[in-house]
């Protein structure tokens, strides 16, 4: 018979539930000559949630980490974690996926080819409206400490804006006020990179317009005798008239017409249009 235990591996040689085997040979000289079973060319670690304990060997040295990825991606990793109250388990990947965001948040001020990027263009609606979205989830969050949420907020917000291209002061700036109690090292040094001569703590809080989240526009499907063949996007206030002037001269329309007269088009509101020949 064959005994079979479990033993605790140093989480510092894991990485994500993938065990780094030579680490770990030299960690326990009494395995350098242990046959591994491995799945898909890696040995992968079962995993338990527990507290921190030398005897366990699951502790993480915090200098280190800071040392390889900074103070800011340390402290916003422990707030992605999940729930303050609730026990989480440590995961070095998710390390990696922080880091990785405030680098992307650097490339919205800076390029390594072309220097400075941010401008004082006036910013647009689709920008105003990430932008106002990111404060009020990020006030809401904050105030019920649920602070993994807000880190999540914050990646969608980088990610928006890197979509659009936005790298206007307009914007920056009171993303970087937002961002300081989480992320305040990269958030003091990108301000004063803005031109900005005080500290990023005493600026004024951003406040939330919600004028900037109402929809104006509508993509409506739009149906040739109840088959759906496009989209459009329409001006929510955009009356029927409106509406069937813009739809009759679209060229899919057109075509699925096939030189047939309107019999009817059907408008409904906020939710579809449907033209009947």
């Amino acid at each position: 018979n064959i005994g079979l235990g479990s033993i605790h591996v140093d989480v510092n040689i894991v990485d994500g539930v993938e065990l780094d085997i030579e680490a770990f040979k030299n960690w326990k000289p009494d395995f350098a000559n242990a046959k591994f079973i491995l799945e898909d060319g890696r040995y992968i670690c079962g995993a338990e949630v527990e507290k921190m304990s030398k005897s366990k060997v699951n502790t993480v040295n915090p200098d280190q980490i800071v040392e390889r990825y900074g103070a800011d991606t340390f402290r916003m990793y422990e707030m992605f974690l999940g729930p303050v109250e609730m026990s989480k388990p440590w995961d070095t990947k998710g390390i990696e996926g922080v880091h990785r965001f405030l680098k992307k948040l650097w490339r919205l001020f800076f390029d390594e080819a072309k220097g400075k990027l941010v401008t004082e263009e006036k910013a647009t609606p689709g920008e105003l409206k990430v932008l106002h979205r990111t404060i009020k989830k990020i006030e809401e969050d904050t105030e019920r400490f649920s602070f993994n949420t807000c880190v999540s907020a914050f990646m969608v917000c980088v990610n928006e804006l890197t979509d659009l291209k936005c790298h206007k002061k307009e914007i920056l700036e009171p993303l970087l006020i937002l961002l300081t109690p989480y992320a305040p090292h990269i958030s003091e040094e990108l301000w004063h990179q803005l031109g900005n001569t005080t500290s990023v703590l005493d600026a004024s809080y951003p406040k939330f317009e919600s004028s900037y989240l109402v929809e104006s526009t509508k993509e409506y499907p739009v149906s040739i005798n109840g088959k759906l063949r496009t989209t459009m996007v329409l001006d929510l206030a955009a009356t029927q008239e409106q509406v069937q002037d813009v739809v009759l001269q679209h060229e899919v329309v057109q075509k699925w017409m096939e030189g047939k007269p309107l019999k009817k088009l059907i408008f409904v509101k906020g939710k579809m249009i449907n033209v009947v020949v």
